[in-house]
């Protein structure tokens, strides 16, 4: 069900990312979340979301550019300072934070009364996620990153890919995803994780496995699945 809520929001935000998308994605986009606001009677809620996303990739630009960050990183490797460089960062979570949950108040009119209950949940996991990333100013995601995390990410891709294609075996679209008891939910989680963590620990240090199932655990307790295990 959460998943209906990021997706809105994504779309959304690619309705305005002019310098990610082409025109004709963009009006693509606005479209899809026009449908999405009509179908649950918010249409004139469609604006709202459209100024809220323009908004947050304002946001999102003034809090972090990928090539300033991409340098920043290579010019602190060498020294060992990988830690300045994410605590620098980290210091702007509750700004990113705001900016994420502005967004999903603009978005939650136009999602279906059920869909709205979750938009709570969706703000806890993504201030959960940062504060997950952000733990000791950027300690974790420094070690991640100085260990060879992100290139042990791209030497596992084709496993990952395929945890994914595992875990979507006999559910073969959203209506029967819709059908799944949390019990189901939380065996289908669980395989996954498991199922990436693994192809990580291939690779040649610990440190990617070791995070990637600290996460999954981390993500899990703050999902009804920490009720059913």
């Amino acid at each position: 069900m959460i998943w209906k809520t990021i997706l809105v929001a994504f779309l959304a935000v690619g309705a305005f990312a002019q310098y990610q998308v082409t025109d004709e994605q963009r009006q693509q986009f606005k479209s899809m979340v026009t449908q999405y606001c009509k179908k649950n009677g918010a249409e004139d809620k469609v604006e709202d979301v459209e100024n809220a996303a323009k908004s947050f990739i304002e946001c999102g630009k003034s809090l972090f550019d990928p090539e300033t960050i991409k340098k920043e990183i290579e010019e602190a490797k060498p020294k060992g300072a990988l830690d300045e460089v994410f605590k620098k960062y980290c210091a702007k979570s509750p700004q990113l934070k705001t900016c994420i949950h502005t967004l999903l108040t603009a978005v939650t009119p136009c999602l279906d009364a059920t869909l709205r209950e979750h938009v709570t949940s969706i703000n806890n996991a993504t201030d959960q996620l940062i504060d997950f990333v952000c733990y000791k100013d950027g300690d974790r995601i420094a070690l991640f990153i100085a260990e060879g995390g992100p290139e042990c990410f791209q030497e596992k891709a084709n496993q990952i890919r395929e945890c994914a294609g595992k875990v979507r075996e006999g559910v073969p679209d959203v209506d029967a995803a819709k059908k799944l008891t949390i019990q189901e939910q939380c065996a289908k989680f669980d395989e996954l994780s498991s199922c990436i963590v693994r192809a990580l620990e291939g690779c040649a240090a610990p440190t990617s496995g070791n995070m990637a199932e600290s996460l999954f655990k981390y993500v899990r307790n703050g999902t009804p699945c920490a009720k059913s295990s």
